[in-house]
């Protein structure tokens, strides 16, 4: 595993899931940690875990999908600690999970401030102090194979992380000649709220609905505690090359990229 000491790593979503699953990982090896979540309560309950654990960590309690609020959290972190290595842009919602026409307008923007203009808006921020340091950073956008996968019930969900894909793609281009690194990488599918509201919905609004109650009762779904170190490594790594990436950590040929550089695959997503 490699070595996080120190390091200043901001991350969305961090009060459930994976989000929290990241946190709790860096804390053990003892960064210093932003922890940015809307759920006051679970943020400081993970930011008592961290300490525990021997790192050091702030809950800002934040709407993702609040401009001004995402501009303030991270002038208080640039306040804070001067700098910043790592955004994982986590924070999501895959609701609502039914056709377009019965989307209520409330929920198409609700998913759009979440899953789109929180990335955009917590990376610009992140980009405003990377490009100040002489040793960059790194942010790593949560993707999904539903940008590429056409599913019923998904126009919002999916249609968002193809544009999170984009926008990793052209910001890569607007930093190449920096230290800054930006990258989309999916963890697959595994055990979260979000897999609960897939197996929840209506059948009738989203047809794949069995396949991921299949997955859920077959045991197959890593925890979000087994995928955190591997994602944990690849931000630490040493890998200009990643830059602009839209990777899937099933993949074979991104399992092998990271095999060259130690990163410890998952037993249950090993290809």
């Amino acid at each position: 595993m490699y070595d996080a000491e120190r390091k200043i790593i901001v991350i969305t979503g961090a009060s459930a899931g994976l989000g929290r699953a990241l946190a709790l990982e860096a804390g053990r090896r003892k960064a210093k940690i932003a922890l940015l979540a809307r759920n006051r309560a679970a943020l400081e309950e993970v930011r008592r875990l961290v300490i525990d654990s021997g790192g050091e960590a702030v809950a800002i309690p934040t709407d993702v999908g609040n401009q001004k609020a995402v501009s303030l959290a991270f002038a208080e972190i640039d306040s804070r600690w001067g700098r910043m290595d790592i955004l994982f842009n986590v924070a999501g919602v895959v609701e609502p999970v039914k056709p377009l026409v019965k989307i209520e307008d409330d929920d198409m923007l609700q998913s759009l401030l979440v899953n789109v203009l929180g990335v955009y808006a917590a990376s610009r921020e992140a980009v405003k102090i990377m490009q100040t340091q002489l040793t960059g950073g790194t942010i790593i956008n949560i993707t999904s194979g539903a940008a590429v996968k056409a599913y019923v019930g998904w126009s919002m969900y999916g249609s968002q992380k193809a544009a999170v894909d984009q926008f990793t793609r052209i910001v890569a281009e607007e930093v190449k000649e920096t230290s800054i690194r930006i990258a989309a990488i999916s963890p697959g599918p595994f055990e979260s709220r979000m897999q609960q509201v897939m197996r929840s919905s209506d059948e009738a609004d989203f047809p794949m609905k069995k396949k991921f109650v299949d997955l859920h009762e077959s045991g197959v779904l890593p925890t979000p505690e087994e995928i955190a170190p591997m994602f944990l490594d690849i931000a630490l790594a040493d890998w200009p090359e990643l830059n602009g990436q839209i990777e899937d950590i099933r993949s074979g040929t991104f399992q092998n990229e990271c095999g060259k550089r130690n990163i410890i695959i998952p037993d249950r997503i090993k290809s």
